[in-house]
């Protein structure tokens, strides 16, 4: 083992460090729970680094500023549907439009509600999704043969 593997997570520890992170999250709109959740995700994913970064502070503060936006946009991406969930009396009875969206597989769900009940391009549900844009075309796709089979409609 280097000597440097055994050194460069130690300056982890530093509780300035994580602070100084935090305080830069809630600067820029981060809830407190929000960005101790991102900072916590930052912190494993640079523990699974080789080598450290060149600046531990600016490395830990991109990686979570990334994680915050990609949880705060699919919360975003969802609360429609889940607000039209809890208004429809109707969406677990067999046939609906939503109840057999909600059956669909997780990343057909986030890719039809996107596209489909946000109005958002492929592009961009790719970009919130972190997923390529080709995959969205084909999620989309399947998500929307799934539902036209379910519901009884055209091919």
């Amino acid at each position: 083992m280097d000597a440097q593997e055994l050194v460069w997570p130690a300056a982890l520890n530093d509780d300035g460090l994580y602070r100084r992170i935090f305080r830069a999250l809630i600067a820029v709109g981060a809830s407190t729970d929000e960005a101790s959740d991102a900072l916590q995700e930052a912190y494993e994913q640079i523990l699974q680094q080789k080598a450290p970064p060149d600046r531990i502070d600016g490395w830990l503060f991109v990686v979570a500023q990334r994680r915050w936006r990609r949880q705060r946009l699919r919360r975003r991406l969802f609360a429609p549907l889940a607000a039209a969930r809890a208004q429809s009396v109707k969406a677990h009875e067999k046939g609906t439009v939503l109840s057999e969206v909600a059956k669909l597989p997780m990343r057909q769900r986030q890719v039809f509600v996107a596209r489909h009940v946000l109005g958002l391009t492929n592009d961009e549900t790719a970009r919130a999704l972190g997923i390529a844009s080709g995959t969205v075309s084909a999620t989309n796709h399947h998500a929307l043969q799934v539902l036209r089979e379910r519901l009884g409609g055209d091919s």
